[in-house]
């Protein structure tokens, strides 16, 4: 079974020395895996939306168990009623093979598939879409799955799920993601926050916090400001404290800007315990 991980960061930042603000980036989900049973990867595309948008899934099924699978079972929520499947858009791929498959129920969505043996994976691919009466509070939908694997003596399970965040028009953007959908304990992997500046300023940034998961170790971490090479963090740049709350001040020793109209990535690397 995996453990979902979620984690978000914000910034303290000031246009060309004026008063400071504060902003929150988007909820960055990752599934801690274990080494055995069924796995689960979810992907969405694409991955920002407006009401009406029809949003492309696809799940990677692979088993994780020494058992053969006589069929598997793949439940997704919508996004809690904020998506609709789209009819016949579901295809099934098993190795050179890609067929059509229906749902056998829509609320839950619910696909009953082919058996799949020990070590072998196969892949779920199918489309929803946002429905146009979303209420305006609704600035992302996640949406989750469950896998269930029959054995002949029982069932094993997994799960995933995907994070798909509502357009802005905003003039300054953070945006929290990370590399991969899932990882193994130890693997490294790396959270990436986004830091968009559609304005014709200087965007100075006083500081990033980044409330890092209790079990996440800190291997490095750099920021890229388009177009430059990255700039690798110095001990000096931020302070971890016992909670594993991270806040970064500075880069290389430097004050941290957004120049006009361009982007910055902060690449945070590490593992899970």
């Amino acid at each position: 079974m995996a453990q979902t991980i979620n984690n978000s960061a914000s910034i303290v930042y000031n246009f060309n020395g004026g008063a400071s603000e504060t902003m929150l980036s988007n909820i960055s989900s990752i599934n801690l895996q274990t080494p055995s049973g069924l796995t689960l990867t979810k992907t969405a595309n694409p991955t920002t939306f407006l009401p009406g948008e029809i949003i492309t899934y696809t799940i990677e099924i692979t088993n994780n168990s020494s058992s053969f699978l006589n069929g598997v079972r793949i439940i997704d929520n919508l996004g809690s009623g904020n998506l609709a499947y789209v009819l016949s858009s579901a295809t099934l791929t098993a190795g050179t093979t890609t067929y059509s498959v229906n749902p056998i129920s829509t609320n839950p969505l619910t696909f009953t598939l082919q058996q799949l043996a020990s070590g072998a994976s196969m892949t779920l691919t199918y489309r929803a879409q946002v429905i146009f009466n979303l209420p305006p509070s609704v600035l992302s939908i996640t949406n989750s799955v469950q896998g269930i694997g029959y054995t002949a003596t029982g069932t094993i399970s997994g799960f995933a799920n995907t994070t798909i965040e509502k357009k802005t028009e905003s003039d300054f953007l953070v945006e929290k993601s990370s590399n991969v959908s899932d990882v193994m304990s130890n693997q490294p992997f790396n959270y990436l926050i986004r830091l968009a500046n559609n304005t014709g300023s200087v965007i100075n940034i006083t500081s990033i916090t980044d409330n890092l998961p209790s079990n996440y170790n800190l291997t490095g971490a750099t920021l890229r400001a388009d177009p430059n090479d990255a700039i690798t963090l110095l001990p000096t740049d931020y302070t971890i404290d016992s909670n594993n709350t991270m806040v970064i001040t500075s880069v290389s020793n430097q004050p941290i800007a957004v120049s006009p109209n361009s982007v910055s990535l902060l690449t945070l690397t590490g593992y899970f315990d």
